[in-house]
């Protein structure tokens, strides 16, 4: 009896490393999967799962085939980030898109790793369904958190790439919303351009189709300087003048710092007002506008407006 039980425990011994070593070895067989992708389509749900059966023929061990197909009554669950562009709408069908499979081959390949390597697809295109959401386009805001070495100041606004973005949820929500914010770009003591990737922040129960925009913030030296301008009026009519008061003001303005770029000198600026804008402004108080042809990051005036009195000519 004894030798009977040591008989049947080598020959489970002997099986189970038979069985071992069968499953560790390479086989050719074709595997049925369910292909669910991620993607963004303009106006759409950005998941849905295939009409058809996917089709891979290729090699894997025995262990990956047996958990692959299982019974053979479920096929294998494959998740794939898609671009958009590689959908095709079908004709006469409303929200229904075609995907020809040897576009995303390499997307396949990425999924599967080294657990399954794919000799051929079987499948030559698969079809998609997906649900239409409400979407609205709005701008991206900047958030900037910045401070700058002395001399040195930001020239002109942030750009965003992209500068505005689609976001997804109910026709309600999306009303309320203006913008999307970026999470903080914050930098301190900059001499120079800043320029890189950053978050966008979340909105709670939308969806928005960006998870970050690239930013650029143009960094630059400045000098400062102080001079006193006479202010002049143009586009007044033939009979009428414009009296301004004062007919100087002291403007502060910066520029670039250039040591071989020739210092501004008061013939380079003009402040002057324009007569038709006066005329529709409904008002005698009016900013004089900067005319220059050099380079001006910023400038102030003091006083910040002057009064226009029209004198008609006798």
């Amino acid at each position: 009896m004894k030798e009977i039980r040591l008989l049947l425990a080598s020959l489970l011994i002997a099986c189970f490393v038979w069985a071992m070593h069968t499953f560790t070895l390479t086989y050719s067989a074709t595997v049925p999967c369910s292909l669910r992708v991620i993607t963004r389509l303009k106006g759409y749900a950005p998941a849905a799962t295939a009409k058809e059966t996917l089709l891979l023929h290729g090699k894997a061990t025995g262990f990956y085939l047996l958990k692959a197909r299982g019974t053979g009554r479920r096929p294998l669950s494959l998740d794939l980030s898609v671009d958009a562009r590689h959908f095709r709408p079908v004709e006469g069908e409303d929200d229904t898109f075609v995907l020809p499979v040897q576009e995303v081959r390499d997307k396949l390949n990425e999924e599967l790793g080294e657990r399954f390597e794919i000799d051929f697809i079987e499948t030559e295109q698969l079809t998609f369904t997906f649900t239409p959401q409400s979407y609205a386009k709005v701008p991206v805001e900047a958030v900037l958190d910045l401070s700058f070495r002395p001399q040195y100041m930001q020239v002109g606004q942030v750009r965003l790439k992209p500068d505005s973005v689609l976001v997804y949820g109910s026709v309600k929500e999306l009303q309320r919303l203006t913008q999307v914010r970026t999470r903080s770009i914050s930098r301190t003591m900059l001499d120079q351009s800043l320029q890189g990737y950053v978050a966008l922040e979340s909105v709670g129960g939308l969806r928005i189709d960006e998870e970050q925009v690239w930013y650029d913030v143009e960094v630059d030296r400045y000098v400062e300087n102080t001079m006193t301008l006479p202010v002049t009026a143009t586009g007044v009519p033939a009979g009428c003048s414009l009296m301004l008061l004062p007919s100087q003001v002291e403007i502060t303005f910066r520029a670039p710092f250039r040591p071989r770029g020739g210092r501004i000198v008061a013939e380079d600026l003009a402040l002057v007002v324009d007569y038709p804008a006066f005329a529709g402004a409904g008002s005698t108080k009016v900013i004089p506008q900067l005319v220059t042809d050099r380079d001006i990051y910023s400038w102030r005036i003091r006083p910040e407006m002057i009064d226009c009195i029209l004198v008609e000519s006798r």
